[in-house]
């Protein structure tokens, strides 16, 4: 059996178009077929996707195909949606950015309608998956999902199929981590160990953050694992994987 791989680049906002372009870099070297960019509405109140340049960015042509997918609203916790956006430099404290974990069911269905709008503006058609910020849920999320044409989302183990109301058999996500010193030296030896582990599981998730591609030692250690997992695996979409219309 060989093993599919899903690869995706997180948090995709005007906040990070310069480490999204060097993380396409390393995706175009690599030969990476398809990759899932992951877009934020407003990256911490303080990056709308609405930004015309941006929306060039986004639809411009790659050397590889994107599948975009929803990825949040804000990316962060404890944003009053009435207030007015934070001040240039306010940085959140770590750890605070599971945004639909906490959410009431009216501010998930508001944000998720919110955010497929948004979304359809800049990438030019309707959402039809979603990543919660930090793969952190509520029960409120599936309903709203459903409610906004959506048909499939995922969290750190799983991904999930909302019309059917099902989940899929694990599938394992292997990512990086650079906040400490610490974690960024432990993604970088152990990603390799993980890669190994995982090598008989039949779909394999790699997850890049902007951030990551501001450490040069995380970069190579993402093109080591990229590198080995492509040897013994091939790319996939999220489409494919679900069964979905490829043209979406």
């Amino acid at each position: 059996m060989t093993r599919r791989l899903l690869f995706a680049l997180h948090d995709v906002s005007p906040f990070h178009v310069k480490r999204c372009d060097e993380a396409e870099r390393v995706f175009a070297d690599l030969g990476v077929s398809s990759v899932a960019y992951l877009l934020v509405p407003d990256f911490h109140a303080r990056a709308s996707a609405l930004d015309p340049a941006f929306v060039d960015w986004c639809r411009r042509p790659r050397p590889f195909a994107v599948e975009w997918a929803l990825h949040g609203f804000y990316h962060l916790e404890g944003v009053d949606d009435n207030a007015p956006a934070p001040r240039p430099g306010w940085t959140p404290a770590l750890g605070l950015e599971a945004e639909f974990a906490t959410l009431d069911a009216d501010r998930v269905r508001r944000r998720i309608l919110e955010g497929a709008d948004v979304f359809e503006r800049v990438v030019g058609h309707r959402p039809t998956g979603f990543v919660p910020p930090v793969w952190r849920w509520n029960d409120a999320l599936p309903r709203a999902l459903d409610e906004a044409g959506m048909v499939w989302y995922e969290d750190h183990d799983r991904l999930y199929d909302v019309p059917l109301r099902r989940a899929s058999a694990e599938t394992p996500v292997i990512t990086w981590a650079t906040r400490t010193p610490m974690r960024k030296a432990t993604s970088i030896v152990g990603t390799p160990v993980i890669e190994r582990l995982w090598r008989n599981k039949p779909l394999l998730r790699l997850a890049t953050h902007p951030y990551d591609f501001d450490h040069p030692a995380t970069v190579r250690s993402i093109r080591r694992v990229c590198t080995t997992a492509l040897r013994h695996g091939t790319v996939t979409t999220y489409a494919d994987t679900l069964g979905l219309d490829p043209r979406l």
